[in-house]
């Protein structure tokens, strides 16, 4: 869902007889969020805004936002975030989650609508693009070419199998509060 104002209508034309939304939809390649943000803020943002308002205007029971722990920052030395930890994106990408989250928050808010945020950590599983980290590094090492690390190789990762975190989410949208 792209975020023009005119998409609500579509939008909430599809949600009719819709009970729940879960919302994955994003722009996620936080690269290319460094040559182009606008398009984050427009699909991220924006286009949760018109989600979520088709989604109130059809009383749609609940609605789960799936986001990303990047819109912490950067990990602390003590190794872990919590549901507690302040917001400190570092990237358009994790800004437009953030801002999309807090959308998402303020609806429940405002609206009383039913809410649930996720923010799981980097995935990786079959069929993954391969632009994401671990498809790119694997191709990279058997083909003999550069391996791309970030800093001084030392950052803390950790990695989710899709289906690991499909589960949790279908979990956290079925009983999470």
């Amino acid at each position: 869902v792209k975020g023009s104002i005119g998409d609500e209508k579509v939008v909430a034309e599809l949600l009719a007889g819709v009970e729940g939304v879960i919302n994955f939809a994003a722009e996620s390649h936080v690269d290319r969020a460094l040559h182009g943000p606008l398009t984050f803020v427009e699909t991220n943002v924006m286009g949760t805004a018109v989600l979520l308002e088709a989604a109130r205007k059809r009383k749609v029971h609940r609605f789960l936002q799936v986001s990303t722990d990047e819109v912490y920052g950067s990990l602390a030395p003590e190794g872990f975030f919590t549901e507690t930890t302040p917001l400190d994106p570092s990237s358009a990408y994790s800004a437009s989650k953030a801002g999309a989250d807090l959308l998402v928050l303020a609806y429940q808010r405002t609206f009383g609508m039913d809410v649930v945020v996720t923010r799981s950590s980097n995935n990786y599983g079959p069929y993954q693009h391969p632009e994401k980290f671990i498809p790119l590094f694997v191709s990279n090492a058997l083909e003999g070419k550069k391996c791309p690390l970030y800093g001084d190789g030392m950052n803390i990762r950790d990695w989710l199998h899709v289906l690991d975190n499909s589960r949790g989410i279908l979990l956290a949208f079925e009983k999470g509060r």
